[in-house]
């Protein structure tokens, strides 16, 4: 009787894989650019495995001195706001995009910068993150939440914060070793209504994922879930529209920055989908603190300053890693067509587009700045083929900085970078 019973029990286990093949519920690797791709899969499984990956980012500019520590980004009413950390003035920097310069100071009246270590935003509110705990003993855990209404649109102000007090739902007390635990944290995300936090674990190289509401007030910050980061994460953003997110940090030691990029994941469980890690071995820094999505999957990255290297923004784009059809430059070497840009850099009021090999269409050129906002665009139709053709650019009232061209036609397209003097 128990043999049959045992027989009845593995019969009913295949029935219930062959089920779940039969209805097309398939668990794998669901990313075509991942080394363990799984074409029949269905159901993302959190698996897949990517070659190792070396970047160099594109430089942005330098930050001025007043920023040297700048530990967090935010990105709202065209600037770039950032932070600097333990000691600093409790004071949010506004950043003209275009030039890096400071442009407005927001002070915060009723806080006191311990260690604020990171920034994250919703509709409503900025959130700092004063809950670096490089020592291991801090038990005044504290987020602030500035509203965003109370900030103007130009010039310095003061304003008022609430805050969150926490503590972790994991930490049970006692003695910590300075140089190697798990009870730190320098990056976080908003999402839904709650704060998620991303640990930097010296211990273990690992991060744990805590949550928390974004309402004031004191709590626990509740264990979701942790991933092997093999580094020190210390900065993260989220771009909801893409479901995305990028956490950036170092490796222990060696200093090294690197990026993991979350992608495809269940609800807020974002250790649960693809986990890409991107490295940027010649980045001359010490500490990659900080991330922020701009528009679309461009991003900015800011690395600390200090005696032998300037504190500096780089500017880098996720879409080549995260879609089965990456753009860039692939689909430069598959175009159709190409163009050349004269002078690079421009100084005057004119910048040529030369293109060559144009098929006749309909074709679209578009110049945008280095946060993917649209400055100029013109559709024109071709009725023969051009194996030849000028475009003169006017882009005498633009500022100094790094610009896109991207000339495209339905999915074919090629962009290019230019810098206006």
């Amino acid at each position: 009787m128990k043999i049959l019973s045992k027989s009845l029990l593995i019969l009913f286990i295949c029935f219930l894989g062959w089920f779940n093949n039969a209805s097309g519920q398939i668990t794998g690797c669901t990313d075509p650019n991942a080394n363990n791709f799984n074409h029949l899969a269905t159901i993302n499984d959190g698996s897949c495995l990517y070659n190792l990956t070396v970047y160099n980012p594109n430089l942005r500019y330098l930050l001025p001195d007043e920023i040297s520590e700048t530990s967090g980004l935010a990105f709202y009413k065209n600037k770039l706001w950032t932070i600097n950390d333990s000691g600093g003035l409790p004071v949010l920097y506004g950043l003209d995009t275009t030039s890096g310069d400071v442009v407005q100071r927001i002070t915060i009246g009723n806080a006191t910068n311990i260690d604020w270590e990171s920034l994250a935003d919703d509709d409503e509110y900025i959130y700092i993150g004063d809950f670096g705990n490089n020592a291991g003993n801090r038990d005044d855990l504290t987020i602030y939440k500035v509203r965003k209404s109370d900030i103007p649109d130009n010039g310095n102000a003061t304003v008022s914060s609430s805050k969150i007090e926490f503590i972790y739902s994991d930490y049970t007390g006692g003695k910590i070793n300075r140089r190697d635990h798990n009870f730190d944290c320098e990056a976080f995300i908003a999402f839904n209504g709650n704060l998620y936090l991303f640990s930097k674990n010296r211990g273990d190289q690992h991060s744990k994922l805590y949550k928390l509401s974004s309402n004031d007030g004191v709590q626990v910050a509740e264990l979701v879930s942790s991933f092997n980061t093999s580094g020190l994460i210390t900065g993260a953003d989220i771009n909801e529209k893409l479901g995305e997110i990028t956490l950036i940090g170092y490796v222990n030691q060696s200093w090294v920055p690197f990026i993991w990029i979350l992608f495809d994941y269940k609800d807020d469980q974002f250790f649960s989908g693809n986990k890409r890690r991107i490295d940027f071995p010649n980045i001359i820094a010490t500490q990659t603190e900080a991330v922020i999505y701009t528009i679309g999957s461009n991003e900015v990255i800011t690395s600390e300053g200090n005696i032998m290297f300037s504190q500096t923004a780089y500017d880098i784009e996720t879409s080549g890693w995260t879609t089965a059809s990456p753009s860039g430059a692939e689909a430069i070497k598959n175009s159709l067509f190409d163009f050349e840009l004269s002078p690079n850099p421009v100084k005057r009021n004119k910048l040529n587009m030369e293109i060559s090999g144009l098929p006749a269409g309909n074709y679209t050129v578009e110049l945008y700045d280095s946060l993917g906002k649209t400055v100029y665009s013109q559709r024109s139709n071709v009725k023969r083929v051009e194996n030849s053709l000028k475009i003169r650019l006017k882009v005498g009232n633009l500022s100094s900085g790094l610009y896109f061209v991207r000339l495209s036609s339905g999915d074919d397209k090629v962009e290019k970078k230019f810098v206006k003097k």
